[in-house]
């Protein structure tokens, strides 16, 4: 997975610069909030789309032993497991990630592997192939666009009392970091999600730099 610095919903934020408003906020919210909706939408589209061919398919003689049903199922628990634990996130994004690519994995599959068997009419030796490929491939969309905007998401909410405490203990030590936080006092807010990987990141930077100057 790529850094959060680079998830174009994410919230940058610079240490030196001022932070975000609480009108500032509440815009950006919305607008992820907006992707959000359309993502799940998309799913929802796809699981009904998979849902109609594959009866229509069952309804046609196409899969009498539910075989490829089967198949899709099983690719699909094992596509969707293995996307939701491919990110570094909390337990709540993994489990969100875990049920939304195993639904649209299985979905994805069915769909793709059905809609071969009613135009050719018949099933091949290559179906399977179809089916496997369809659920990895939506599955990197899970990995890329749909995790992208619940990291988005997740950098707007505020920090728990963990970071809290983590943001009061570094800006007790730093000038730079207390600085900012009494930005952020101002805007009558507590800290972002994402102000708080700033500040984790701006620590981590300063103990690297001070590595090597020792050295």
């Amino acid at each position: 997975m790529s850094d959060y610095k680079d998830n174009q919903y994410v919230i940058l934020v610079d240490i030196a610069d001022k932070p975000l408003s609480n009108k500032e906020l509440m815009l950006k919210k919305s607008r992820l909030k907006s992707v959000f909706i359309s993502n799940l939408s998309f799913i929802f589209a796809l699981i009904v789309l998979g849902v109609a061919v594959t009866l229509r398919a069952f309804m046609l003689g196409y899969d009498k032993e539910h075989e490829l049903f089967n198949i899709s199922l099983y690719v699909g628990i094992w596509f969707g497991l293995f996307t939701g634990l491919m990110i570094d996130g909390n337990s709540k994004r993994k489990s969100q990630l875990v049920i939304v690519a195993v639904l649209i994995s299985a979905s994805s599959g069915l769909f793709a592997s059905m809609l071969v068997m009613l135009i050719i009419g018949q099933t091949t030796v290559w179906i399977t192939s179809i089916n496997i490929l369809a659920s990895a491939l939506a599955c990197m969309w899970v990995l890329t666009r749909y995790d992208e905007v619940l990291k988005g998401l997740e950098s707007t909410y505020y920090v728990d009392e963990k970071q809290f405490i983590y943001i009061r203990k570094a800006s007790s030590y730093f000038k730079e970091l207390y600085a900012f936080s009494e930005k952020i006092i101002a805007e009558d807010r507590l800290p972002l999600a994402s102000e708080y990987w700033a500040y984790r990141d701006w620590v981590k930077n300063k103990a690297r730099s001070n590595e090597v100057i020792n050295k």
